[in-house]
């Protein structure tokens, strides 16, 4: 068989730049944080004060960071020694003669970043770069006829000479100052004006949006919606400008107990706040291993609609389909969503969905219309249910062990696998907030965060043995890598105006 093609020159460095920022953050494969003499150099200051996007990676991370990154690797990748496994990883099966233990890792600082400029009228595909700190000025030096095989000298900027990669003509890479730059040639160019002071280190919004930023986080990344918008179509403008026009950060922790994510941002003043339609994912049954709730669903559909143009498209094909007003009938009654699943065996696994109405009579419609659909589209008769003061219908599908079993109550649509899952969306015995292990999961998120997503892996990790032990697939190689985690749960918190997002994955 063939060698398979690995990218040359330049490409392959930005690429192993890119990986390594990723993931050495995990594994702590760095050491010292810097070995030429100089300050930590910040990639922000040849990043460009407008770029729409910018992220950095601390690749060689210490103290309290360092200890945290090295304990969740540990566990996630279930070795004992991640940086090496990761330096054999990066190394093994190369054939462009670039190693990375050997040409990039002895003179990489201790940060990696890279950002995306807004489009420009008239450019092709965007414009980038990366930006690798150079902590080894010898090493760097002594590396870099090897970087720049299957490069040529293509110009010079501001004084700064540059080289084109061969196998890939739109990518371009230089030394600039303490850094080696690896983009597009208006992503190396931004990169070199921003190098003579106008970096985005030094821009005021840039700084009192990451100044939140923890000073253990591995990495963050930033987003400036307003130059986003100056490239946006109008519908993704509007879009944005419900979002809000503040900066948006988000970072990443990692210790022996938890990886998080935190992101967050200014809304919109006229952003919406809770709804008496909403679904929640504490009230979900509490045996579940996996449960998750969306917002109201009618605004977001709605305006999905109006910004690709289709609304009224869609409404005569509501009208014809189903007799009904799309608006009337289905979006402005439509709430949250709710799912739910749980069992730790093919034999006892259940589920279902939760849909929130804002009154009872669209609850009752819909279900009329649910079940004349699934008589005429499954070809199953619907014999009629009662249970709990709800009533409905169910579904004895072919080849499955329980039915399918749809009940509405009050404003609330339910439709389950079996007729006790959709009894437990309307009236749990135990919601998930008052079960252990689903109590766990959401304290992660940290007080004020509202859980959207919970999964709880034990359960999980069950379901998957038995699948293996009974032979339908093969997951001997995954399961260990599963249990590695407890939980993983996403939240979100609104303090005034602004909007933070928390995902949490808790590590045994």
């Amino acid at each position: 068989m063939p060698a398979r093609r690995v990218p040359h020159g330049m490409r392959a460095v930005v690429l192993l730049a890119l990986l390594a920022a990723v993931l050495l953050a995990l594994t702590s494969c760095g050491g010292a944080a810097s070995r030429s003499g100089r300050a930590d150099p910040d990639p922000a200051t040849l990043a460009p004060a407008g770029a729409a996007l910018y992220g950095q990676v601390t690749v060689r991370p210490s103290g309290a960071a360092k200890d945290g990154a090295v304990a969740a690797a540990r566990k996630v990748l279930r070795v004992q020694d991640p940086g090496a496994e990761l330096r054999r990883l990066f190394d093994k099966d190369r054939t462009d003669g670039i190693r990375f233990s050997r040409d990039v890792e002895p003179w990489l600082g201790p940060r990696v970043g890279a950002f995306l400029l807004a489009p420009a009228a008239g450019a092709h595909g965007p414009q980038w770069a990366v930006l690798m700190a150079i902590g080894d000025r010898s090493a760097f030096d002594a590396a870099l006829p090897r970087l720049r095989r299957g490069q040529h000298r293509a110009g010079s900027y501001r004084g700064v000479t540059y080289d084109r990669d061969d196998s890939d003509p739109t990518t371009y890479g230089a030394a600039v100052g303490d850094f080696y730059v690896g983009g597009t040639l208006a992503g190396l160019r931004a990169a070199i004006d921003a190098s003579h002071g106008n970096g985005l280190a030094g821009d005021r919004r840039f700084a009192a949006a990451t100044h939140a930023v923890p000073d253990d986080a591995l990495a963050f990344g930033y987003a400036d919606p307003q130059a986003l918008a100056t490239s946006a179509s109008a519908s993704s403008r509007r879009a944005l400008a419900r979002l809000g026009t503040g900066p948006v950060v988000g970072s990443l922790t990692a210790n022996g107990d938890e990886i998080a994510i935190e992101a967050g941002g200014a809304l919109h003043p006229g952003a919406r706040k809770g709804s008496r339609a909403e679904v929640r994912v504490s009230q979900l049954p509490g045996d579940a291993w996996l449960a998750l709730a969306t917002p109201p669903l009618g605004p977001l559909v709605r305006g999905a609609l109006d910004a690709a143009g289709v609304h009224a498209r869609a409404a005569a094909q509501v009208r014809a389909r189903l007799g009904l007003d799309l608006d009337r009938d289905l979006l402005d009654p439509l709430g949250g969503l709710g799912m739910f699943v749980r069992g730790e065996s093919l034999l006892d696994i259940g589920g279902g969905v939760l849909l929130q109405l804002t009154n009872p009579a669209a609850a009752q419609l819909l279900l009329t219309r649910v079940e004349a659909l699934a008589a005429t589209g499954l070809h199953v008769a619907p014999h009629p249910v009662a249970a709990g003061g709800a009533r409905g219908f169910e579904l004895q599908l072919p080849q499955a062990p329980q039915p399918l079993v749809v009940l509405a109550k009050g404003d609330r649509l339910a439709a389950g696998y079996a007729a006790s899952s959709a009894q437990d969306l309307l009236a749990p015995q135990q919601r998930l907030d008052e079960s252990s292990a689903g109590r766990a999961a959401i304290a992660t998120l940290g007080p004020g965060y509202t859980p959207s997503f919970v999964l709880v892996v034990p359960p999980l990790a069950a379901l998957l043995r038995s699948i293996d032990q009974l032979q339908l697939a093969d997951l001997s190689s995954v399961l260990p890598y599963v249990d590695a985690y407890r939980s993983l749960a996403i939240g979100t918190k609104r303090d005034g105006d602004r909007m933070s997002v928390r995902i949490v994955a808790a590590l045994r």
